[in-house]
């Protein structure tokens, strides 16, 4: 029998206001402000084509748009209270719609993205509407924090410290020159500023956590400050993004775009289109000729939106708001993973946060029956059949409609990633088997939803991999040494280096233990430690190209953050009663030298994955000019090369990489034996050759001169990021339009 409790008295009477996480009135002012202006904009390109707003006011508006409508209204509507998990779950229900709109439309062949946004806007107005009708005549939201009292000596030394914080990193970011990493990384370059802009980042850090009334705006601004450190180092020293991953997912969105639907048998990845669907909506509304402008600053605007879900998460499970903004920082200066960037990954983990975040923020306001078993194995029956109340305030309808918010994030997040809904449903199955959610069989809705688009979605993937799937269900071991051991190989010193990962991500999940069983007894313990344990049950299930298990500590982080707090919060009494200054000062010290680590293992990998403005304009221009069948070897992936032309083109360029060890001995046998007509060769490729796989770069260079000295070869264009060589048949590529009329001066 299902043990059940009584719902709580109403709890606002008409003297109350009632909790919103922002005024609710100037949400929905602004929502409804943005839907006119997206309209109007909409109109203005069917009229007049020709005199279309400027790019960067589309690109704003549009964008804005697809975080914000219709999450906004809806959110208001639920009356969602908490600043934190209002926010990220009015963007993940804006997202989530928006990407589900655009893969309806390209699945049906139906790709009009001016049609698709107008439909979406006017719903989200219609919402606006039927919200203002629901917000009560007494509303409260807590103060922001910009009263005048508020600004004070402290806060104004504080923002003023962070200011000089970012233009020491500016300055040393501006300094980078990312063609000069080697195995230690970015971090051999990023000279004294850098240091000291983080460290003044420490200090302020240490000094906000202590004060007596914490400073949100502050805290805010820090959160800010060190997610742009994290993630936008080499963004700003090449102008690019960091992850050249990126350029692939341009590429297919790109392909999207022009095609107008999904291409069948080209790459697995469009199985799981949402996010591409949604960006080349983005793509055509705003005018630009691809995403590339997006993708520099991608991490830092998800890190940002990220950071709502872990705070709410924290706060749901500690109570403490000093502890979930300690969570907050925990959780950036270990995320090395890089899987913030332009990609599915970074939308669904904003989607998985709001989903627990929403669950354990249920689980801390519902009245929950307590487990009164003699013997553990009574309790542990009882906490499986258990169901808890309903927040207070929250009827049978909104109740209802909660979970149907949770789905729609849920089914976006499965047309968008392979492994977070997998994750979803194994973290939804915890919540119910401990009897911490009314939503009781939400994790089998999200499994059928799951596996009915493996079903009829991704049948490109399952086709192609279906045996390769089922054979490394529970191969645990090829897992982790793929995961790991694959990656211990190479240059010496970068492998070493990789060591510094590792212990960055156990320490974290190890502090993360000590936490969770110091925090036993509370209603969030058993389930919180599922949660953490389930990204790691998916290593048994596949390796997901090698990457398995760093994704499941990554996955985790959002939850073992919170606990990792709490188990620095035991140490504050006994650091108490220290000498007060010794221990602010070792604070400051621990927390750069933390940040330091961060840097270095975030940006271990940047000589062979930073790329440069010449590399992308020589490349773009390489495909495009490239004559019909052309056959390219590539030292490398050439993630930049994937686009409309290689992919839809019949005639389009053909490439293919140095693919074993055996043509790495000898790469100029190797080019001969291939005899293809032109040879890519970007210093990316050259520092993974050197890097990864132990080939000296000094080998490298002297496999290239034995190529060219074969006189099969000459080069055709020659900067310090890429090389391309041509066969002597073939014809020349004129690079003057990106590398300007004297690019030829210094060739042989």
């Amino acid at each position: 029998m299902t043990t059940t409790v009584a719902e709580p008295v109403g709890t606002h009477t008409n003297a109350e206001s009632t909790a919103y996480g922002w005024s609710p009135r100037v949400g929905l002012y602004s929502a409804a402000l943005l839907g006119l202006s997206l309209l109007l904009i909409t109109l203005w390109q069917s009229v007049m084509p020709d005199t279309a707003p400027p790019t960067a006011v589309r690109v704003v508006l549009v964008v804005a748009g697809v975080m914000f409508l219709p999450g906004i209204p809806v959110v208001i509507a639920l009356r969602i209270p908490g600043r934190a998990l209002s926010t990220v779950l009015a963007v993940s229900v804006s997202v989530s719609i928006n990407a589900l709109a655009a893969q309806v439309s390209i699945v049906a062949e139906a790709w009009n993205p001016l049609r698709t946004q107008s439909i979406v806007v006017i719903l989200g107005l219609v919402a606006c509407a039927v919200a203002f009708r629901t917000v009560p005549a007494r509303t409260s939201s807590g103060p922001i924090g910009f009263a005048r009292h508020r600004w004070t000596g402290r806060r104004g030394c504080e923002l003023l410290a962070l200011a000089v914080a970012v233009v020491m990193f500016v300055a040393a970011a501006r300094s980078i020159d990312v063609l000069d990493a080697g195995h230690y990384g970015v971090i051999a370059l990023v000279g004294p500023w850098y240091i000291v802009g983080i460290a003044i980042a420490a200090g302020v850090l240490v000094s906000a956590l202590r004060a007596r009334r914490l400073d949100t705006v502050v805290l805010g601004a820090l959160t800010t400050v060190i997610i742009l450190f994290n993630t936008m180092l080499v963004g700003l020293a090449t102008g690019q993004t960091s992850i050249p991953t990126s350029f692939v997912h341009r590429g297919f969105i790109s392909i999207l775009a022009e095609s107008h639907h999904l291409p069948s048998q080209i790459d697995a990845r469009f199985s799981w289109a949402g996010f591409f669907a949604l960006s080349a909506g983005i793509q055509d509304l705003t005018g630009l000729s691809d995403v590339t402008a997006l993708m520099m600053w991608a991490s830092l605007v998800s890190g940002i939106v990220l950071s709502f879900g872990l705070y709410a998460i924290a706060i749901a499970i500690t109570g403490r708001a000093r502890l979930a903004w300690l969570a907050v920082f925990l959780y950036h200066a270990t995320n090395w993973y890089q899987q913030d960037y332009f990609a599915p990954q970074a939308m669904a983990m904003i989607g998985y946060t709001a989903i627990i975040a929403t669950l354990f923020w249920q689980l801390r306001r519902a009245p929950l029956p307590p487990l009164t078993g003699d013997t553990r194995g009574q309790r542990i029956r009882q906490a499986i059949s258990r169901t808890p109340g309903r927040v207070p305030g929250f009827g049978p309808g909104r109740t209802l409609a909660v979970g149907a918010v949770v789905l729609v994030i849920i089914t976006a997040n499965t047309v968008t990633h392979q492994i977070t809904p997998m994750l979803t449903v194994l973290a939804l199955a915890a919540f119910a088997l401990t009897g911490a959610t009314r939503y009781r069989t939400l994790w089998l809705a999200a499994g059928l939803i799951f596996a009915a688009w493996f079903t009829y979605g991704a049948t490109d993937y399952w086709f192609g991999h279906l045996p390769s799937v089922v054979s490394e269900i529970g191969q645990v071991g090829q897992s982790v040494n793929a995961g790991v051991g694959d990656r211990l190989n190479g240059d010496p010193t970068y492998q070493r280096m990789q060591y510094l990962r590792m212990a960055a991500s156990g320490g974290f999940v190890l502090l993360g233990l000590v936490g969770w069983s110091l925090w036993r007894g509370r209603r969030s313990w058993a389930v919180g430690g599922m949660v953490c344990a389930s990204p790691f049950v998916l290593v048994f299930l596949q390796s997901y190209g090698g990457e398995m298990i760093l994704r499941a500590f990554l996955l985790a982080s959002p939850t073992v953050a919170p606990f990792a707090a709490l188990a620095l919060a035991l140490l504050a009494p006994r650091l108490r009663r220290m000498f007060a200054p010794a221990v602010v000062v070792g604070a400051m010290v621990l927390v750069t030298l933390l940040g330091v680590l961060e840097t270095t293992n975030r940006g271990l990998n940047t000589a062979f994955e930073a790329t440069t403005r010449d590399e992308v304009a020589v490349t773009d221009a390489f495909i495009a000019a490239a004559p019909p069948d052309a056959r390219v070897l590539s030292f490398g992936y050439a993630p930049q090369s994937v686009g409309v032309r290689r992919t839809l083109d019949p005639a389009g360029p053909q490439l293919f990489t140095v693919d074993s060890y055996d043509c790495l001995d000898d790469l100029a046998r190797c080019a001969d034996e291939h005899g293809p007509d032109y040879l890519y060769i970007p210093n990316q490729g050259l520092q993974m050759i050197a890097l990864q796989y132990g080939v000296p770069l000094a080998e490298v260079h002297d496999e290239i001169d034995a190529i060219l000295a074969s006189g099969t070869y000459v080069t055709d264009v020659d900067t310090d990021s890429v090389t391309i060589l041509r066969r002597v048949t073939e014809p020349s590529i004129d690079y003057s339009g990106v590398l300007g009329p004297n690019y030829r001066r210094d060739l042989p």
